[in-house]
């Protein structure tokens, strides 16, 4: 009799929160099973990118989603990470309708470096083109939402065991990357607590640009029009053949050069968007026992944030 399928652990978020560190630390993990690749975005009811678009993944079946991991080998354990399940509501019915039982990692970053990270990601893959980061936030409010940590952990902590929700910092993983692992694979239930991975001390990827703009404007809204249309068979089908994949990489190595001119944030916005963030943070600090008061004030002057992963 074949065991019945179930999910152990999965990344939740957050957005340009180091969430491709933690998916390569746990993938490289010889006890670890991980998906064939990150962001399935199974049980999202809404696009990465936006928050706006419906995604419909999740209607293509249970049986589709165990396709997307290899085989797991005795004593491993079975996960993914999509750093967007954080935002959907429906998202944290689904996981737990299915997988009631599996740990959920979130790593959370200072949200106004998190929304101006995103800003310069959003620039590179051709989301946006030739916009201030200003009129970024004033034309798209997912910039802001996804900062909205509370908000948004407050649906998984209605339905998860709190112990089952694995909560990190950025900041954790700069002050001691060892340290974070260990919780992390410990938490896991993992036996070799001490394994060090290849990427334990990989970098964020230095802050880019498209070569050719356009190019990437037209892959990223080109999807978006298939998703408006609800042309999904199509946009199965050309993630199936693995279109979708090569385009995305295309666009993040022979079409991308590093940035000539780093943007900049205005000091005004910096104290706009954490008078914003504020309440949220507040409240978060109560929820995940952690002191976020460096959010709360703007920062000295100091060198241009760098895009984070």
């Amino acid at each position: 009799m074949m065991p019945e399928f179930t999910v152990d652990f999965i990344g939740i978020g957050a957005e340009k929160a180091a969430t491709y560190w933690f998916a390569d630390c746990l993938k490289e993990h010889p006890e670890v099973s991980f998906a064939r690749r990150k962001e399935l975005a199974f049980f999202s009811d809404v696009d990465q990118h936006l928050l706006k678009v419906p995604c419909r993944q999740y209607e293509r079946g249970l049986a589709w989603y165990e396709k997307q991991f290899p085989p797991c080998q005795p004593g491993q354990i079975r996960g993914e990470y999509t750093p967007t399940y954080m935002y959907s509501r429906e998202a944290a019915r689904r996981i737990f309708r299915h997988f009631p039982k599996a740990k959920l990692i979130v790593c959370l970053r200072d949200p106004v470096k998190r929304a101006f990270s995103q800003y310069i990601h959003d620039r590179r893959i051709g989301l946006i083109r030739n916009i201030s980061f200003e009129q970024a936030l004033s034309r798209h409010d997912s910039y802001v939402e996804k900062g909205l940590y509370y908000k948004h952990l407050s649906y998984y902590y209605e339905l998860f065991p709190h112990e089952n929700i694995l909560v990190f910092l950025v900041d954790d993983i700069t002050s001691d990357r060892r340290a974070v692992l260990r919780r992390l694979y410990g938490s896991l239930g993992l036996r070799q607590v001490d394994f060090i991975p290849p990427s334990i001390d990989a970098q964020p990827n230095a802050a880019s640009e498209a070569r050719f703009a356009w190019l990437n404007y037209l892959l990223i809204h080109g999807e978006y029009l298939l998703h408006r249309k609800g042309l999904f068979p199509i946009l199965y089908l050309l993630q199936d053949i693995g279109f979708r994949r090569a385009a995305f990489l295309f666009s993040y190595t022979a079409n991308s050069k590093p940035l000539t001119v780093y943007p900049k944030m205005l000091p005004e916005t910096e104290q706009r968007l954490r008078r914003v963030f504020a309440p949220d943070t507040a409240q978060l600090q109560g929820l995940i026992g952690r002191d976020l008061r460096a959010w709360l004030e703007p920062e000295q002057p100091r060198a241009p944030v760098q895009a984070g992963q």
